[in-house]
Order: structure tokens, then C-alpha cells, then sequence
């Protein structure tokens, strides 16, 4: 018998379901509340500067990635990064230093004392942590590598990556990874060498040696394309209001622009939109607590700002994949990336773009200034960095009032929360990147896992 599934949420997780559920001959339905799909996928195209409002890149790390990709019949519209952007740079005393990319440029960086360095030689021998209670990821740094590199290592990195704070974020749940090295190996060091050999066995690439990859017209290009497969199966501006277990299936109330509420029934619920509008939707006719719960997934603020400019009003080189800004440097932004430098054609010839973050746990209320004088702190930090002269020539700014999960101290509660709604409730799945991990890559690969799971199960 054919199942039916409803997907609730037009991001990046739900696209990537329903595509795979509807390959497979599932009666897939989507719906999103706006008008657009993509979630945080966002491309804008304008005078022919070409802006990502939310990721830029998408990172090899799992053959899932480039499964979908084929699947999707995009292998002719996937572009890697220039050569040019693999070079990083952290600022220090206010200039872009770049990130050594070999033992012996570690050896000569000034971003860490000699001290600091030496320091690594002891690594391999600060036994593991005991678990005997969840370690933030700023103390595990400090335990094992020290505060220069939390200050000029970890929290920019974490700055680019989360918008967050190391001091709150959990080594355990938020780098999982990173935890597991120490856990399984004892050390950093030994887990790097000898993990290696078993993520060539997996064929999954860590991220700093995984491969960026974006497409010809921009990001936004995968998930139109996902959604161009579903058709009619895909409903915009509906709105989920409630879901109901009906026996063996599920009620779903909803509600479409300028229509009264509908129901539909389906064997299967997927709900992968974002984690904090889960207490929007009534379970069983009435607020569900454990929804409401879900709401207080931390979100911080994020304004993303991508600048054209002419060529020669800037000195810099721009010579890399961008720059992250450490928080001791006490300046205004976050990041950037030289996003003209990482994929051609994103800005007209004699043009540069320059995507900056700004806000994220670090300095929220910045997200509020209007734009004039966000764009002018903006600027003065950009000039302070890279002697940009003059105003932009284009300018593409977003707000995101919510931007990125933090997986904070304590976030196993609502993994755990999660994990029980889908063991009470059966038919009930989530997708999103509140699961494994905040990138499109790891949101990519989850949402695979998951419907092969479904797939298997319905056999």
C-alpha cells in the first residue's frame, strides 16, 4: 500500500525528504508557510552582482551530498571553489593574518607564541574528559590547547560557523566530532591522524579538507530545483495548524492564503521546519508542552550584508576564502568572505562582493541599527581591515531575526525530548538542522538517512 507523508517545511530537510519519498513512490505532500522555498537558502541577483543571504557553500563531507545532487540532475550546475579561496585569514591587531597551511607555516605564523605552540607537544598526553559533567567547548580548549587558541583559534571560528560563544556552546552536542576524538583516541592530535584512516573507509571528508561547492546561478539553485520535482505536491503559503493521531494515522489541520482550514490524512508526519515554531502547531487539538519546550532553542539574531565594489576601492588582495574576527579584537563584525574570490561570476567584471556577518550571540543589539548606520560600522570595520575606500556600489542586506540553533550546555534535553516524541508517536519524524549538525551538509545527510530509514521500514 502506498504510504502517504506530509512534510511540513520547505527548507533544505524537507525538500530533500519529500524528493526521495516521492522517487520512491511515496504520495508526498509539502507544505510551507510562505511563499518561498529554501528556508535559509536565500540567492539574490541584481545588477549583476550575485548575493547569498544565508549559507554561502556547501561542503563535500558526505557522498550524500553529491547523491542528491546527481539525483536532482544538477551535476551540470555545481561549480567548486576557486583554487584562490582556500587561503583563510584571522585577524590579529587588527590585520588579516593567514591561517598556516602546513606544519612548518604553524611553525612560522604570528598568530600563536612560541609558548603556545611548544604547548601542543603535551597534547597528546592530558588524559581524556571524565564526563563528570557537560563541558563547554571553551573549556575543553583551554584544557587541551590553551587561551591563545581559544582566542584566535576556536572563538572566531565559532563566530563564522555559529554566530555563537564557546563559552556556551556544548563540546559534546555541538562538536560531536571533536568530543569524539578526544573520547576514542585520548588526544587531538592522535585522533586527527588515525581518524583519517577511518573517514577513507566511511568515504566521508572532514570539513577542513572537504571540497566547497556551490552552482552556477547560486544556491538558491537546489532547493528550486527539489521543489520543481514535486509539482502540485507542493503547497506555498499553507499554513500546519494542528496534527492529530487518528488510530494507525494522522489528522493534519491546515490552512491555505485567503482558504478555509483543510485536513488531510497520511500514514507518515516529517516535520522539518525550524524548531522553535514547532509550539505554533497544536498536537491533538490543544498547545503541547513538549512543543513549547522546543521553543527555547536559543536563536541569536544574525544580519548577513553582501557589498559590491569596484576593484580598485579596496587594497587588500582578497586573496582567500574570507576572514573571521576574534573577539578580543573588539570590532564590529563577525566575519567575511570574499565570496567574488570563492566562485566566479558573482560580481561584474572590475568588481568585488564581500559578504559580512554581523550580530550572533556576540553583539545581538548591533542587528537592530537601521541600515544606514549598520552599513557605515560596517564599513568603518572593513576599512580598519582590508582599506576599502568609498561606499559600495550594491548592497544586499538580511535579517534574521532567528539565524542559527545554538547547541548549547545542556542541549541533550531537547535531542532527548525529540527522540521521545518520534519513539510516543509513532509516524512522527523530524528533519532539520537542530538534529546533527547546523550546516546544509549535515542537514543534507540526516534528511537522507531518514527517508532511507522510512523506505526500509515501509518493505
Amino acid at each position: 500500500m502506498t504510504q502517504r507523508v506530509a512534510v511540513i517545511g520547505a527548507g533544505v530537510a524537507g525538500l530533500t525528504t519529500a524528493f526521495y519519498l516521492k522517487k520512491a513512490g511515496w504520495d508526498v505532500t509539502v507544505y510551507e508557510a510562505s511563499q518561498e522555498v529554501g528556508g535559509a537558502i536565500k540567492t539574490r541577483v541584481e545588477n549583476g552582482f550575485t548575493a547569498e543571504l544565508g549559507p554561502n557553500t556547501v561542503l563535500e563531507t558526505s557522498t550524500r551530498i553529491a547523491e542528491l545532487i546527481d539525483a536532482a540532475g544538477l551535476n551540470n550546475e555545481k561549480i567548486y571553489a576557486n583554487a584562490d579561496g582556500q587561503k583563510r585569514f584571522i585577524v590579529k591587531h587588527k590585520k588579516p593574518v593567514a591561517l598556516p597551511g602546513s606544519p612548518l607555516g604553524f611553525i612560522l605564523t604570528p598568530l600563536f607564541s612560541l609558548g603556545t605552540k611548544l604547548g601542543l607537544i603535551k597534547e597528546p598526553f592530558i588524559p581524556a574528559w571524565d564526563n563528570s559533567y557537560e563541558e563547554s567547548l571553551a573549556d575543553f580548549v583551554l584544557r587541551r590547547l590553551g587561551q591563545e587558541f581559544l582566542d584566535y583559534a576556536i572563538n572566531p571560528f565559532v563566530a563564522g560557523v555559529y554566530a555563537g560563544d564557546p563559552r556556551k556552546l556544548s563540546v559534546k552536542h555541538g562538536f560531536a566530532k571533536l568530543y569524539a576524538l578526544e573520547q576514542k583516541y585520548g588526544s587531538l592530535i592522535k585522533g586527527q591522524i588515525q581518524g583519517a584512516r577511518e573517514r577513507k573507509k566511511s568515504s566521508e571528508e572532514s570539513k577542513q579538507s572537504a571540497k566547497m561547492i556551490s552552482f552556477k546561478k547560486g544556491l538558491s539553485t537546489l532547493p528550486e530545483t527539489l521543489a520543481s520535482k514535486l509539482g502540485s505536491d507542493l503547497k506555498l503559503g499553507a499554513l500546519v495548524q494542528s496534527m492529530t493521531r487518528n488510530g494507525h494515522q494522522w489528522k493534519l489541520l491546515f490552512s491555505e492564503e485567503g482558504s478555509q482550514a483543510q485536513e488531510q490524512e497520511v500514514d507518515h508526519i516529517i516535520y522539518a521546519g525550524p524548531v522553535h515554531k514547532l509550539a505554533s502547531i497544536q498536537m491533538n487539538g490543544e498547545a503541547f508542552p513538549e512543543f513549547e519546550a522546543l521553543s527555547d532553542v536559543h536563536h541569536p539574531p544574525v544580519t548577513t550584508m553582501t557589498l559590491g565594489f569596484k576593484r580598485d576601492q579596496i587594497k587588500h588582495a582578497l586573496d582567500g576564502f574570507g576572514m573571521l574576527v576574534p573577539e578580543v579584537e573588539g570590532l564590529n563584525i563577525l566575519g567575511a568572505l570574499f565570496t567574488s574570490t570563492l566562485f566566479d561570476q558573482r560580481a561584474p567584471d572590475g568588481y568585488v562582493t564581500i559578504t559580512v556577518f554581523i550580530g550572533g550571540v556576540r553583539q545581538p543589539e548591533l542587528t537592530e541599527l537601521a541600515d544606514e548606520e549598520l552599513l557605515n560600522v560596517v564599513l568603518s570595520d572593513l576599512n580598519t581591515l582590508l582599506e576599502i575606500e568609498g561606499k559600495p556600489v550594491q548592497t544586499f542586506i538580511q535579517k534574521w531575526s532567528k539565524a542559527i540553533p545554538q547547541y548549547n550546555v545542556g542541549y541533550g534535553k531537547y535531542k532527548t525530548i525529540l527522540g521521545n516524541l518520534e519513539t510516543s508517536h509513532s509516524g512522527l519524524h523530524f528533519a532539520g538542522n537542530y538534529l546533527a549538525g547546523i550546516s546544509v551538509a549535515d542537514t543534507i545527510k540526516h534528511a537522507s538517512e531518514l527517508t532511507d530509514a522510512l523506505i526500509a521500514q515501509s518493505k
